[in-house]
């Protein structure tokens, strides 16, 4: 797959050992990219949000897909941030329309390839191993969405943007909140919203349809990278990632997208955002 950025392991300063959940100096790190890097001790983190991960597999030909994004929006406005949902525009109906962008990825066709998407369009929750339908989204994100979190995430700490030189520095920090044995990655992707164009709807075709969520490409390998850490309850771990936002992304229109999910099960057990921008 290529790559966007390069690998790199930059010593930006000699690294201090200090304890678990001790608070995170901002120049003690090394930033790199891929599937590869270094994690160091990390911060407690006050909020205690779960959420949840919604994956909705869509395609501008795909007749049906707008009605799924409006349940997701509406599902949305009341859950508030405790649904992070990004639309894939993989599959039968992903092929662009004449005069829009290919919001494909190789990103979204391994992801829907290897987990056996059919139908459009098609949402998971948390990658749990169902895959739903546009009628069962509602009820099943409502079923989960009053889970109790066994780990805590946050992408908005020490995360910043230049806007000159596009560089994109984003810090990711996780919380144990119980002890978890299974080895974990960590998954970091951008979206976009506000992206027009024409989008097929039962017999018609919308001319200036606005597509929101848009997976543009993963930071990480597209699998995650390997979260070091001893999974002990009370534990802190933090990463800090290196990303070059390309040129044809709105930057105040992208999201930063993380989450951590069992390494063999693929199930995903937190997420959290952040705008580029904010």
């Amino acid at each position: 797959m290529k790559r966007l950025f390069n690998i790199t392991a930059i010593a930006l300063a000699v690294m201090v050992a200090f304890a678990s959940c001790d608070k995170i100096e901002n120049d003690d790190y090394l930033i790199f990219s891929g599937s590869n890097g270094t994690w160091y001790n990390g911060s407690t983190i006050d909020d205690h949000t779960q959420r949840i991960f919604v994956e909705k597999y869509t395609g501008n030909k795909c007749a049906n897909c707008p009605d799924a994004d409006q349940i997701i929006s509406q599902i949305q406005n009341t859950a508030g941030d405790k649904m992070i949902a990004v639309s894939i525009h993989a599959g039968l109906f992903s092929r662009p329309i004449e005069g829009n962008q290919d919001l494909r990825t190789e990103v979204g066709n391994t992801w829907h390839d290897f987990f056996g998407v059919s139908t459009y369009p098609a949402a998971m929750i948390n990658r749990s191993g169902a895959i739903l339908g546009y009628a069962e989204m509602e009820s099943g994100i409502n079923a989960v969405l009053s889970d109790n979190p066994t780990a805590k995430l946050a992408m908005d700490m020490n995360t910043k943007y230049d806007p000159q030189s596009r560089q994109l520095t984003i810090m990711s920090n996780i919380e144990f909140l119980e002890d978890i044995a299974e080895s974990l990655t960590l998954t970091v992707l951008v979206m976009e919203d506000g992206i027009i164009g024409k989008q097929s709807h039962g017999s018609e075709t919308l001319e200036n349809y606005e597509f929101k969520h848009v997976l543009r490409n993963t930071v990480t390998d597209l699998w995650g990278i390997d979260v070091d850490a001893d999974g002990k309850m009370g534990t802190c771990r933090y990463v800090v990632l290196n990303y070059t936002l390309p040129a044809e992304y709105v930057a105040e229109n992208c999201h930063i997208v993380g989450f951590i999910s069992n390494k063999e099960t693929k199930e995903v057990i937190q997420c959290a955002e952040t705008g580029v921008t904010e």
